[in-house]
């Protein structure tokens, strides 16, 4: 399955969109493989990123490693984890595809390394059993049902909706 039918649907395409965006990939992935003689169709992780890592690949030799684990590897999240009580992650719309190297699952990854607790918000969640049994202590959606998508994506809803929902799993978490 390529970069379009994972990453298109949560970004908001619909089937017409992500057979059409497919094809285009398809398209592009063989130019550039009869420009660089560098194959990324079926490259693990080249479609991620807007297809920043294939790019990479192709034109400049480049070697595709995990985006999530560098950045933690730098930052020394494991060290900075090592007295947390409870870890907060979140990601704009999260689904089975949020465990597929995203920012969430590498920090998911860590966090049950070190034993702690991990909380994962978002503004619209799918596949919850999924992200549940990945390890995630609670899957939380910061938005009521009842907002419409041009108020969700308001600044000031979005702050106040995170806040509500931070102050609440702060008060309940056990």
């Amino acid at each position: 399955m390529g970069a379009a039918y994972v990453f298109g649907p949560q970004k908001g395409a619909d089937e017409v969109m992500v057979k059409r965006l497919d094809k285009g990939l398809q398209s592009f992935s063989k130019i550039i493989a009869d420009v660089t003689r560098r194959d990324i169709a079926r490259l693990p992780g080249a479609g991620a990123a807007g297809g920043t890592g294939g790019g990479l690949y192709a034109f400049l030799d480049a070697e595709l490693k995990s985006g999530i684990n560098l950045l933690l590897d730098l930052v020394h999240f494991d060290k900075l984890i090592k007295n947390v009580d409870l870890i907060i992650t979140g990601e704009g719309s999260v689904d089975r595809q949020t465990l597929m190297g995203k920012v969430p699952s590498g920090i998911l990854e860590r966090a049950i390394k070190a034993n702690v607790p991990t909380v994962l918000l978002a503004g619209k969640v799918k596949d919850e059993k999924s992200l549940l049994k990945a390890g995630f202590s609670r899957i939380l959606c910061i938005n009521s049902p009842n907002l419409t998508r041009a108020q969700m994506m308001l600044p000031v809803v979005a702050e106040k909706n995170i806040r509500l929902t931070t102050s609440w799993l702060i008060q309940n978490f056990n």
